[in-house]
């Protein structure tokens, strides 16, 4: 098949189970490059388990699942290399210490664990923040008087 013709997203029967919890049930779908596709349902539905799944920040336990021609549980470094995403994910990094946070993003560029670990080291020290590193992320919020 063509590159031109692949689909952008592809997923055949795919399943994500956590523990005893299905998360995902043998979901299948397509979406064509440049198709605008939105994923709805109420809370607990998969559509963040999917989506974790699509990034290769989850492994499938079943099925198959392709993002530009890659497959998700083999290729995931190119898939990265190719996309771009921002999750927003309320209270996700506020759960994660200064730290924690550099070594998910370095786990999502794949960097291996010995070498994310001092990078994220080095990052925090070369910022002046290595007393911080073990405090949680908080945002701040303005408000209005």
């Amino acid at each position: 098949m063509s590159t031109t013709h692949q689909p952008a997203i592809e997923l055949n029967g795919l399943t994500k189970s956590l523990g005893s919890l299905t998360a995902v049930d043998h979901l299948s779908f397509s979406v064509a490059r440049g198709e605008i596709f939105g994923r709805l349902g109420p809370n607990g539905a998969g559509k963040t388990t999917t989506i974790g799944i699509l990034l290769g920040l989850l492994k499938p336990t079943s099925g198959m699942a392709r993002v530009l021609g890659n497959d998700v549980a083999t290729e995931r470094q190119l898939i990265r290399e190719r996309i771009g995403v921002l999750l927003e994910d309320d209270g996700i990094y506020e759960q994660l210490t200064a730290f924690d946070n550099l070594e998910v993003f370095g786990r999502v560029w794949g960097i291996p664990p010995g070498e994310r670990c001092a990078r994220a080291r080095a990052l925090l020290t070369d910022m002046g923040l290595s007393d911080l590193a073990e405090q949680r992320f908080t945002r701040h919020r303005l408000t209005e008087r």
